[in-house]
């Protein structure tokens, strides 16, 4: 578990992030969603870590410094700041009429200020000093929304590449599709070892006291 933020992760995130954005600007995707892709991609390797680590933990514990295993409170605030940077592009596009487009807003777009609302939460809480005033198991319980998050974003994002007028219009449609189906299957994974284990563990104590 993830109890402390490291800057030097924090740098190698944000350069990386950038990095990304660039590419998919370079890929013909435009600049706003360029960046609410980059988002996307940052909240789906902090989702996939968990799952991912309780199937395959010791083959990836020897991998050096952890990479990128013990990196979700930095993807984690970084998606959110990318969110956010997001967010004030569509507040530009709108010649900073926030009032009307708050007013304006379609189901999907509430969503999506939800999650991000969420998000900010989260990414606050994300930091040492919250966890020891917040104490362990209700640290938890709040970081445990990070999969609300997710499917919130998701459906934002589905209704956004799917359901509008003249979409699916390019690639980066189908990988937000991709990666939400991966998340799925890895929780799912994750949730069935999980059960597994507990009754391998329950048979073992039974035949133990028998």
């Amino acid at each position: 578990m993830d109890l402390k933020n490291n800057f030097l992760y924090h740098l190698i995130v944000a350069l990386s992030s950038v990095l990304l954005a660039a590419l998919l600007y370079s890929l013909g995707i435009e600049f706003g969603r360029a960046v609410a892709g980059t988002a996307f991609i940052l909240l789906f390797l902090t989702l996939s870590i968990g799952p991912v680590m309780r199937l395959w933990r010791p083959a990836l514990e020897a991998l050096p410094w952890n990479l990128p295993w013990s990196w979700r409170g930095e993807l984690g605030v970084w998606f959110t700041i990318f969110s956010i940077a997001h967010l004030l592009l569509i507040f530009k596009g709108n010649q900073w009429d926030v009032a009307g487009y708050l007013a304006g807003m379609r189901i999907s777009d509430l969503i999506g200020l939800v999650a991000l609302l969420i998000a900010v939460a989260l990414a606050g809480t994300s930091f040492g000093r919250a966890i020891k005033f917040l104490g362990l198991q209700s640290w938890r319980w709040i970081q445990s929304f990070a999969y609300v998050v997710f499917y919130l974003v998701g459906a934002h994002t589905l209704n956004h590449a799917f359901f509008r007028p003249g979409r699916p219009g390019d690639w980066l449609h189908w990988a937000y599709l991709a990666m939400i189906i991966v998340i799925i299957l890895l929780q799912s994974a994750g949730f069935l070892k999980t059960v597994a284990y507990y009754r391998k563990t329950l048979k073992n104590d039974n035949a133990q006291r028998a």
